[in-house]
């Protein structure tokens, strides 16, 4: 195999064994375990503060306008600055780019803990740094997302994705519940505080990974997402997993925008919310140390098709249940499917990718996977109060059903992928 053939730049003492580790076993591994904690924790503090920042919003406007606002503000940042990102990601250190990220993000939020506890925030002073907050995750995205396979050996690569796609549904079920409760007690600057502190986790645990740079070989040129676009034209199954990857997000939303209205529907009040949520997580994280042996079982392709039928059958099951406890089991192996799916895609766009355009494409895939959120938010939300939450959720399984038409049999194929990059 040429040199330019391989899919990332897997560290010198990389396991041999193609088979590749499972996830307790790469949970220990010296690069990838402080990588895998320390983005758990900073995702960890993301969601306290951003429930500590709806909530002070709201208690200073009683604007639900303004609410709408923090959240909108973080997913415009990434959507903004995700191609220069990746395309900056392409032709420098990947490890000291997320440090950045994250050294800007802990700064933002030290300065809202700052002002907090000085009793001195008002809304136009949340807003801001809440985007410079956003700022530090916009910057961070791209990069993480490109630098998980120089992290491991390229048998290892689907396992790593999956687990590190497990650090945001894990921090999913524990952060919204710890940070309002953090709030509640302790006060949003102390919610501030632990968000601070958890991107400063991040950066320190890769400040001790050692890592081979990327050579930028195809970043060269003006900072764009061009490149990355013209990459990806030209490559009908990384278009595929692109669309995949939008429609896995629009199935998945009904957890986040529908469930305080089955909460209701069902008698239940916000800790029902809650459990809906751990249980999504849950879900995921039951499935997460099986994705490489599954992957190696069903093959590319197949298992996202999989997860995607596992996360219809799920949204049908909530959309059907009589009560509670039906749903809530429909929404754990709804979770499980959404990783599984969403993990693959990724492994799968990745396994096959030239790492000079890494960055780039996976800019791309950011865009698209957080693109939809929003419009898909306003979608179920409406479906919600104009039909019912059910609708909503039956609507999302037919999402899923199209992604599974998406990933019918295998993406990928073995062949170099090494193309020329049009400069952006």
């Amino acid at each position: 195999m040429r040199q330019a053939d391989r899919p990332a730049e897997a560290p010198a003492d990389a396991p041999a064994d193609e088979r590749g580790r499972g996830g307790l076993a790469l949970l220990r591994d010296r690069r990838f375990g402080p990588y895998f904690f320390g983005s758990l924790a900073s995702n960890t503090g993301t969601w306290f503060q951003n429930v500590a920042a709806i909530l002070t919003i709201y208690a200073l406007t009683r604007s639900a306008f303004m609410v709408g606002l923090v959240t909108a503000l973080q997913f415009a940042m990434q959507l903004v600055l995700a191609p220069v990102i990746g395309a900056l990601a392409d032709r420098a250190d990947r490890r000291l780019l997320i440090i950045v990220g994250q050294t800007l993000g802990g700064s933002a939020a030290a300065v809202l803990a700052l002002l907090a506890f000085l009793d001195a925030l008002n809304p136009w002073l949340l807003l801001t740094f809440i985007g410079l907050s956003g700022v530090g995750q916009a910057i961070t995205g791209p990069a993480a997302q490109a630098l998980v396979p120089n992290i491991v050996g390229r048998a290892d690569v689907p396992q790593a994705i999956a687990l590190h796609s497990l650090t945001f549904n894990l921090s999913r079920a524990i952060g919204p519940v710890a940070g309002a409760a953090t709030y509640a007690v302790a006060g949003a600057g102390t919610a501030f505080a632990v968000n601070a502190a958890s991107f400063l986790v991040f950066a320190l645990a890769l400040t001790g990974v050692r890592l081979p740079r990327s050579d930028g070989a195809g970043g060269r040129g003006r900072l764009g997402v061009f490149g990355g676009v013209a990459y990806v034209r030209h490559r009908p199954e990384l278009v595929r997993c692109l669309v995949a990857v939008a429609l896995i997000g629009l199935a998945m939303e009904p957890i986040n925008t529908l469930s305080p209205l089955f909460a209701e529907s069902f008698g239940g009040g916000d800790m029902l919310v809650g459990v809906f949520i751990t249980f999504f997580g849950v879900g995921s994280a039951l499935i997460a140390i099986w994705v490489g042996r599954l992957r190696r079982t069903v093959g590319s392709g197949r298992t996202g098709a999989v997860g995607v039928a596992a996360l219809g059958v799920g949204m049908v099951m909530l959309a059907v249940s009589p009560g509670p406890v039906l749903a809530t089991v429909g929404i754990a192996v709804g979770g499980a499917g959404y990783l599984l799916a969403v993990s693959d895609v990724n492994a799968t766009m990745q396994e096959g990718l030239s790492d000079a355009v890494r960055g780039r494409v996976m800019a791309l895939w950011s865009m698209c996977f957080l693109g939809i959120r929003p419009g898909a938010a306003m979608l179920h939300g409406w479906l919600g109060d104009t039909f019912s939450a059910r609708t909503g959720a039956f609507v999302a399984a037919a999402s899923a059903v199209a992604a599974a038409v998406v990933l019918r049999g295998r993406l990928t194929r073995r062949r170099p992928a090494t193309g020329p990059v049009q400069q952006g």
